[in-house]
């Protein structure tokens, strides 16, 4: 995709800047956040929220095929030792293995069962899994959480999939493939990808800087031209756009020599973004996990891809030292029928459970639970127990206490109200 092709697709895909031009130069974000989905509803009792195959009353079990026994702990996060033995995981020394990535990162894990998304239609769970609303109409958090930090950058919400609605807050850029950014940050070079010296370009530099002057007289012609406000907004917003290769550049000079593939190219591409002051917050997306048919090995499958991705994208963060200011929440549309179909596969549930860790967030915690029919088990607001007088979790509650978390303005919060008890479920 050249810089041209990426002007249109901004402009057919609605994308538009929030700001007029003299606003382009801000201060650099600090507060950065990842939201990781699964995309088809991820069972939780196959890991974090683990039932094994203990019977059911209602003679429908057992919830799961792995054993009871084989249930173990790393710190006070409980999860499955091993997959069903009848499965063989895609690589049993994977970071995304459960023997090896719940020991790794339970200490700074946060793991919330029992939330009740009160559907099991794939669209509206994932509207309120990550908007906190199952109304349409309402923006992601990672929407949110860049308009209230730096709603002027182009590249301040990166999505890869899922649900990315803005609510025209900001514009989600979704461009997820590094090599994207390259073609983009060197406009004038016929091989971005290669070093300063062999990037082979399409005009000497004295030509191309007379290009680039002629471009910018043209956008302020444009400009005194205009009478309305929406145009000279509009005409704003193009001059950022094309005026965006030095924040791109040093993105790319911030990529890995050669990008990953999948979840492990979404991180690179998102760490890469925050760490060179032009992003906010980034939608990671792996779909597979809507296992209607042959769920132990699809899932075991899809968890292990899941897993891996969000061990790679703590050690991207690790490695720009960035831990203490990005926030990572790993969630899906719902969860998955305690019991098996006749095709071997579990069918939608509404009750799930999320993932959280990094900045904001006190691991090694699980809030929250399920008896074993997987139903929502009731909450105390104030002490987080267990108590059958309290309260059932629901998104609402989990995107309260990330507002609060994110600092959200009343503005953006008076707009998209969500009438629920706040709970600190996070620190």
């Amino acid at each position: 995709m050249y810089r041209r092709q990426f002007l249109k697709y901004l402009g057919s895909s609605g994308l538009s800047l929030a700001a007029p031009f003299a606003l382009a130069q801000t201060a650099a974000p600090s507060r950065f956040w990842v939201l990781v989905n699964a995309g088809g509803g991820w069972d939780p009792t196959y890991f974090i929220d683990p039932k094994g195959d203990r019977p059911r009353l209602d003679g429908r079990g057992p919830v799961n095929n792995y054993s009871v026994n084989a249930i173990t702990s790393a710190g006070n996060i409980r999860f499955p030792a091993s997959y069903p033995p009848t499965i063989d995981p895609p690589d049993a020394n994977s970071p995304g293995h459960f023997a090896n990535f719940f020991p790794r990162h339970a200490n700074r894990l946060l793991v919330i069962n029992g939330i009740d998304t009160q559907t099991n239609n794939h669209d509206a769970g994932s509207r309120f899994v990550w908007s906190g609303k199952i109304e349409q109409g309402y923006p992601s958090f990672g929407a949110l959480a860049a308009a209230a930090a730096a709603p002027s950058e182009p590249l301040a919400y990166i999505s890869n999939g899922g649900y990315d609605i803005t609510a025209s807050l900001v514009a989600p850029a979704r461009i997820g493939e590094g090599e994207v950014f390259q073609k983009l940050a060197f406009p004038n070079a016929s091989r971005p990808w290669e070093d300063e010296e062999h990037r082979s370009p399409y005009f000497h530099d004295a030509i191309y800087s007379e290009i680039e002057l002629a471009r910018v007289a043209r956008i302020n012609r444009l400009r005194a031209s205009a009478r309305l406000p929406l145009q000279r907004q509009q005409i704003s917003e193009l001059h950022m756009a094309r005026s965006s290769d030095k924040n791109l550049s040093r993105l790319v000079q911030l990529l890995p020599e050669r990008v990953s593939s999948g979840l492990e190219g979404q991180a690179e591409v998102a760490v890469a973004a925050f760490a060179s002051g032009i992003a906010v917050s980034a939608n990671m997306h792996i779909g597979g996990f809507d296992t209607h048919g042959n769920h132990d090995q699809n899932h075991s499958s899809r968890l292990t891809q899941l897993l891996a991705g969000v061990d790679h994208l703590w050690s991207q963060i690790e490695g720009r030292n960035l831990q203490d200011q990005v926030t990572v929440i790993v969630g899906s549309d719902f969860g998955r029928t305690p019991f098996y179909n006749d095709g071997r596969g579990k069918d939608h549930w509404n009750v799930t459970s999320l993932m959280a860790m990094g900045a904001g967030v006190r691991g090694n915690r699980v809030v929250g639970g399920t008896d074993d029919h997987a139903e929502a088990l009731k909450i105390n607001p104030q002490t987080l127990l267990f108590d059958p007088a309290g309260i059932t979790l629901t998104p609402q509650h989990v995107h309260l206490a990330l507002r609060s978390m994110a600092g959200i303005g009343a503005d953006l919060t008076g707009r998209f109200r969500i009438n629920e008890t706040a709970i600190d479920l996070f620190s």
